[in-house]
């Protein structure tokens, strides 16, 4: 599955508190409210999207929220050959860490040594499981 990989990707970074997968999914293709996942899930950020295939080809779509101010901190569109779904799934997590890490670093800065915000990841799919 696509997005297992993106949340494991992005746990390896010491900024971020991701979450369980088992945790996130809980919401999968249900229409929630953000704040409401991020209470739930004792988060702050929550990285949603969806994957549709035809054919040959996917589009991949995501975007990162800021559950406390539901402000939009990064969001795109990625498309390309199934069998180029893990070069995908690589820019997806560079593009992420892109918009993020700068904002927790300057956060975590401005609070004089408070522990770093919480991140978390919350997928749901517009389609069939992918075959992948």
């Amino acid at each position: 599955m696509l997005w297992p990989s993106r949340i494991t990707a992005l746990s390896r970074f010491k900024e971020l508190f991701v979450i369980a997968r088992n945790s996130s999914f809980v919401y999968k293709g249900r229409p929630v409210d953000i704040q409401q996942v991020a209470r739930e899930l004792g988060v702050r950020y929550v990285l949603e999207g969806s994957v549709r295939k035809v054919g040959a080809r996917v589009r991949i779509t995501g975007q990162l929220v800021d559950a406390a101010t539901r402000v939009h901190l990064w969001a795109d569109r990625f498309d390309g050959a199934v069998e180029d779904v893990f070069e995908l799934q690589d820019r997806i997590t560079e593009s992420v860490l892109g918009a993020l890490l700068p904002t927790l670093r300057r956060r975590r800065s401005s609070a004089r040594g408070a522990s770093p915000r919480r991140a978390s990841t919350r997928m749901t799919t517009s389609c069939a499981p992918c075959p992948w």
